[in-house]
């Protein structure tokens, strides 16, 4: 059974009261359209859209005693604030996945002897990380393929260096960018 948990900044905020109750994640983020209306003609010049900002929403259920209650809001309070800058979720059923967002709403009980808080996220950069690696390949002989995989949401461009440590001077490399198709 996978149980739903929130990280942020790396505190499961389950330990400490807060058990996540819902999450509201767009599959993807809204689209800006980029289009032109142009005076005495029918439509739109359309210029292409792009994504724009993601919204996360998480309720939590304060789970924690009645004696310990108001330190959990505190302490969500604190964690939440938008003072502090981006923060950094991990979903306890996506474990390779980081979102990084900044606090963007009013985090408020609902109703009276309600134990529920909304909190409103938003990623500026819409797409999720995932662990960093680092793979290092020394290649010592000519035709040499060396394949690197992105297991992101929206294939990535790997960064690639290349430095020659040795003494001839590399003439004629090719680098080719190609996805497999599932």
């Amino acid at each position: 059974m996978i149980t739903y948990d929130v990280a942020v900044n790396g505190v499961w905020l389950s330990t400490v009261g807060a058990s996540l109750f819902e999450r509201r994640l767009p599959v993807l983020p809204e689209m800006d359209d980029n289009t032109v209306k142009l005076a005495g003609t029918d439509g739109v010049v359309d210029f292409g859209g792009s994504y724009g900002a993601r919204t996360i929403g998480l309720t939590f259920e304060i789970t924690s005693s009645a004696a310990e209650f108001h330190r959990t809001l505190a302490y969500l309070a604190r964690t939440f604030n938008a003072k502090r800058g981006e923060i950094t979720l991990q979903f306890a059923d996506m474990p390779d996945k980081y979102y990084r967002a900044v606090y963007s709403g009013t985090l408020a009980l609902g109703a009276t002897g309600s134990r529920l808080i909304d909190v409103e996220l938003r990623m500026n950069d819409p797409w999720p990380t995932g662990n960093e690696s680092v793979t290092e390949y020394t290649i010592t002989t000519s035709t040499t393929a060396v394949d690197i995989e992105s297991n992101a949401d929206v294939n990535a461009q790997p960064v690639i260096t290349l430095t020659n440590t040795g003494g001839n001077i590399v003439r004629g490399f090719t680098i080719t960018n190609e996805y497999t198709l599932e």
